[in-house]
């Protein structure tokens, strides 16, 4: 074997061992990204199902997972001697972690004790707990409490539905009611009941018994009705979740401005008048426009709601200057 020979074969061979290197290190950055995606998948998944109290100086709040808190204030008596109070006073965090458990639906599973700023939720639905008073007392509503895991944490089947719909037809066309909750059964799989509103309206009224807001969202998105406020007037007996009074929505006093001089405001402009939207302005300024916000008088909000989730403006500021006019600022 003569010395090119050698020395070919060397670097074949020096080849090789350089290509395994290589191999072998992205393979081990690739098993590195994975098994850290998996870990941070893991830690989302348990952080969705965790089930804890938090414990501070005036209440418990009780955390199950991402889709319920339920708030125990101080004050509520879990029999005639003992309050959350003394039990939180006390600092035996066992002994009230199991009376807890003993009377809520859910068992929580640990405790953690917040000394100085309570922390942000990210859950889904915040509740107080259910109270009633004996003898000058408060004390939790067993009933209601469960009523209330039911409906918010119970886990429930894509097909399963637990919310009712009221929908009163308060604009004089015969068959609307019916018409509207058929495409809310349709599309979001709620139940509904349609009747006639002893009068006409001009805006369209909502009354909110028991609803989460993403559902009440979906609920206005769905609707072919522009203009909502609170009913604020006399109670309507019903079991349902929402009542929906359907108005005429033709004189209604409320402007809209979109102010912004490009091209997304100009469309944004014409989509609100295709869907129905009147008394528009566009307004140029010479003024940049530093965020796509909604802007609104608090009677006026889920009128500024429908507008936020339907034309996908994620930014909504309250504005007490506002009267009967909401503003859009595009950027």
């Amino acid at each position: 074997m003569d010395a090119k020979e050698i020395n070919n074969r060397k670097r074949r061979k020096a080849k090789r061992l350089l290509f395994n290197i290589l191999f072998s290190f992205v393979l081990i950055v690739a098993l590195g990204i994975l098994l850290a995606y998996n870990i941070g998948k893991r830690k989302d998944d348990g952080q969705k199902k965790e089930k804890y109290a938090l414990i501070d100086k005036k209440s418990v709040t009780l955390v199950y997972g991402d889709k319920l808190a339920v708030e125990v204030p101080e004050n509520i008596g879990l029999n005639k001697e003992m309050t959350i109070k003394k039990l939180i006073n006390s600092e035996n965090y066992k002994l009230l972690l199991r009376t807890i458990n003993e009377i809520f639906p859910e068992k929580v599973e640990s405790y953690r004790v917040i000394k100085y700023t309570k922390p942000e939720l990210n859950v889904k639905n915040i509740r107080r707990v259910p109270t009633h008073i004996i003898e000058d007392k408060e004390y939790i509503l067993t009933t209601e409490t469960q009523e209330l895991f039911d409906n918010l944490y119970a886990e429930k089947s894509k097909n399963e539905t637990n919310i009712v719909v009221d929908i009163l037809n308060a604009n004089g066309i015969v068959g609307y009611a019916r018409e509207a909750g058929e495409r809310l059964k349709s599309k979001l799989n709620v139940s509904y009941t349609a009747a006639n509103y002893e009068k006409n309206t001009n805006y369209s009224l909502i009354r909110i018994n028991e609803i989460d807001k993403e559902k009440l969202e979906e609920i206005l998105v769905t609707l072919s009705e522009n203009y909502f406020k609170v009913k604020k007037e006399e109670e309507i007996p019903t079991l349902a979740n929402l009542v929906i009074i359907l108005g005429k929505e033709q004189l209604v006093p409320l402007k809209i401005d979109v102010i912004g001089g490009n091209k997304i405001a100009k469309d944004l402009y014409a989509d609100l008048k295709r869907a129905g939207y009147k008394n528009l302005i566009l307004r140029d300024t010479s003024k940049k426009v530093e965020r796509n916000v909604v802007e609104y008088n608090s009677e006026d909000y889920y009128t500024a709601l429908k507008i936020s989730k339907k034309f996908n403006i994620r930014a909504m500021q309250e504005n007490k200057n506002l009267k009967n006019k909401i503003n859009i600022y595009v950027k």
